[in-house]
């Protein structure tokens, strides 16, 4: 029985120095023992059991704070100074020789109450005349036109000489005064060769006009006259009179206006009709001015 007992006693101590085992591994310590056993006293010197855990190492690196900062960055762009000097173009052109071209004014004269209608440029150029059948010009009726050749072969021969190779006269309703009245006017007087839309240079430059409707209303030769005065007047635009100035623009303000001084004339070539003036005889001293107009500026 002692030896059981002295066996579990033995079992206990080597249980409870297992557990001390695993207890002082984590936590070293000093232990004294006393075991009694039986009758006999035992003395157990105390005993030092160092146990020798694994060994860590831990090394504490130097803790770096590092603290960063808002980043600011800051480029500099290189200074670029720019200065527009003042650009001068030099061109050089070929040399010409310029002529300088007057300008040239168109007067348009309107009667509502007569209906007539007179186009003056004040162009001294030499105009090409055409030549050949009026049907492609704007405005052209044509069944009075072998008539009016005959009135304008029956024209005194001093006015019809001094405008025949200029002039062409057209049996028609001229299609820009037409426009500008809103009806057909009995006759015009076209130096310039304008158009419906009053643009120029078309081919019946330098022409007289008598409508149909002149005819109709027995005004075929009148008006003719009439035409014929201004076309006249317009081709004797250049002639100077003894002081230098022009003779036409004298008449204009002798008469008081281009359309009197054509009624004046129309009269004085034999005409009984006037569009403008107010009687039909002729004054003296008007008489006398046609007389030397007429005289300085007509060739024949």
């Amino acid at each position: 029985m002692n030896r059981n007992l002295t066996l579990v006693t033995v079992l206990f101590i080597v249980l409870f120095i297992g557990v001390s085992y695993i207890y002082v591994l984590d936590n070293p310590v000093e232990i004294n023992i006393q075991a009694t056993i039986g009758n006999t006293t035992t003395t157990t010197a105390p005993v030092t059991t160092t146990t020798t855990a694994p060994v860590t190492t831990t090394t504490t690196a130097p803790v770096t704070t590092t603290t960063t900062a808002p980043v600011t960055t800051t480029t500099t762009a290189p200074v670029t100074t720019t200065t527009t000097a003042p650009v001068t173009t030099t061109t050089t052109a070929p040399v010409t020789t310029t002529t300088t071209i007057p300008t040239t004014t168109t007067t348009i004269e309107v009667s509502q109450e007569q209906e007539e209608v007179t186009i003056n440029t004040n162009s001294e150029e030499v105009t090409e005349i055409y030549e050949g059948e009026f049907t492609s010009f704007d405005g052209f009726e044509g069944e009075n036109q072998l008539r009016l050749n005959e009135l304008v072969a029956s024209l005194p021969d001093e006015l019809r000489k001094s405008v025949e190779s200029s002039v062409i006269f057209v049996n028609g309703c001229h299609s820009y005064a037409a426009t500008i009245l809103e009806r057909c006017p009995f006759g015009v007087w076209d130096s310039a060769g304008t158009f419906a839309d009053g643009t120029v240079n078309s081919k019946w430059k330098l022409s007289v006009w008598v409508s149909n409707k002149a005819f109709a209303n027995n005004r075929g030769y009148d008006t003719l006259l009439h035409e014929t005065s201004h076309a006249l007047s317009y081709l004797t635009r250049n002639c100077i009179n003894p002081e230098g100035e022009k003779k036409r623009i004298e008449a204009q303000e002798f008469f008081g206006s281009e359309e009197l001084f054509a009624d004046a004339l129309a009269i004085y070539y034999g005409g009984d009709y006037a569009y403008y003036r107010e009687n039909i005889v002729l004054q003296d001293s008007e008489r006398e001015f046609l007389d030397n107009y007429i005289a300085l500026c007509c060739d024949n």
